[in-house]
């Protein structure tokens, strides 16, 4: 927690100082600057995060010669998913949830497991997992969602722009001085709308991503009832709540219910192929 108050400390002050500079230096297109600025550095965490920011919190190990690694590399090529190496971490240090996830891109990509995931689940039921996150490169969600987090930095900064020393702003707050400092204060409450609105966008595309991810996975690596499995005990080990109220999927869920996503495979592998 400490190394994260200190990260969020450093980095946080770095991107707010130079919004501050660009709004009081930068005239009536500072708001574009900031955005351009801000999403240049998030491109630049993107790409040292695995390798720098990623390792303070946790060790990561390469995976050993095995069955695991065999299959993971084997699918892999199948796919033409260029790698470059397989990790376990230490997530069992803070807690029992499991996941798999990739860091990186192009060819310097990584696969990294829990180790709580490794102990859990079979060879097949990894490799489904895998294949499902295979699936949001190969489908190219990561850029449709670094697209819209550009797009929807823009709307914030663009929106900023027209609240910052907004004169009728502050005599709404009755506040005589006008000051840069409190107009981020107002804005910061008046925005919450907004991002809330577009939240909802966000997670309604994030799961259709993931049902697309699912698809990709069960028709690539034809393994459905492991990956089944897999998502059970995923939402066990997860604490998932298998019934959740559909408005609350709706405004705020970025997957699909658990129910759902195995509903959804089993559509999926009971069609016919199109060699068939």
């Amino acid at each position: 927690m400490l190394k994260s108050w200190l990260l969020i400390a450093v980095i946080g002050g770095i991107v707010l100082s130079v919004v501050l500079w660009f709004f009081e230096n930068a005239g009536p297109l500072a708001w574009f600057y900031c955005w351009i600025a801000v999403t240049l550095f998030q491109i630049f965490l993107m790409f040292i995060a695995p390798v720098v920011i990623m390792p303070v919190f946790n060790k990561f190990i390469p995976l050993e010669e095995g069955e695991l690694k065999k299959a993971i590399e084997d699918y892999a090529r199948s796919q033409e998913f260029k790698l470059k190496g397989i990790f376990t971490m230490d997530g069992s240090k803070r807690s029992t949830k499991t996941n798999a996830f990739f860091a990186g891109f192009g060819r310097f990509r990584r696969i990294v497991l829990y180790d709580t995931l490794v102990e859990k689940h079979t060879v097949k039921e990894l490799v489904s997992i895998l294949a499902h996150e295979m699936g949001h490169y190969k489908k190219k969600h990561i850029l449709k969602s670094i697209g819209l987090s550009i797009l929807s930095t823009g709307l914030m900064f663009g929106i900023l722009s027209l609240f910052l020393n907004n004169r009728g702003l502050f005599a709404a707050f009755k506040m005589q001085e006008i000051s840069i400092y409190a107009s981020l204060l107002f804005f910061g409450f008046l925005y919450s709308p907004i991002q809330m609105g577009l939240s909802i966008f966000g997670n309604m595309l994030s799961r259709r991503h993931e049902y697309d991810a699912d698809e990709y996975a069960v028709k690539t690596y034809n393994a459905s009832a492991s990956m089944i499995v897999a998502l059970k005990k995923l939402s066990v080990e997860n604490l998932s709540n298998l019934t959740p109220h559909p408005l609350k999927v709706f405004l705020s869920y970025s997957h699909p219910p658990v129910l759902e996503r195995i509903r959804a495979i089993r559509r999926t592998s009971s069609k016919p192929s199109p060699e068939k």
